[in-house]
């Protein structure tokens, strides 16, 4: 079986992240009550209404950029292993 690429990976998994990241953003700027309710269903009924607040651009651009390079840095962590792995069986 062929090597993954750890820069294609790592590009793939931050791309993706940020893109859902993007998204979760979108919707909590429009529907913020909905969103919340829906991640509450998500992390076991943990109520993040307690905690949340409102978030300006300056640290959604950051917490985009931070989810990003850490998509990445597993990505490429994944593919490392992954290549390891395969070759090791």
């Amino acid at each position: 079986m062929d090597k993954l690429s750890a820069k294609v990976v790592g590009l793939t998994l931050g791309g993706l992240s940020a893109i859902l990241y993007l998204i979760c953003i979108a919707f909590y700027w429009i529907a913020p009550k909905a969103t919340l309710t829906y991640f509450n269903y998500l992390f076991h009924g943990v109520d993040l209404t307690e905690v949340a607040k409102q978030v300006v651009f300056r640290d959604a651009l950051i917490g985009l950029v931070l989810m990003f390079v850490s998509a990445y840095l597993v990505g490429t962590l994944f593919t490392n292993l992954y290549n390891y792995f395969n070759e090791k069986y």
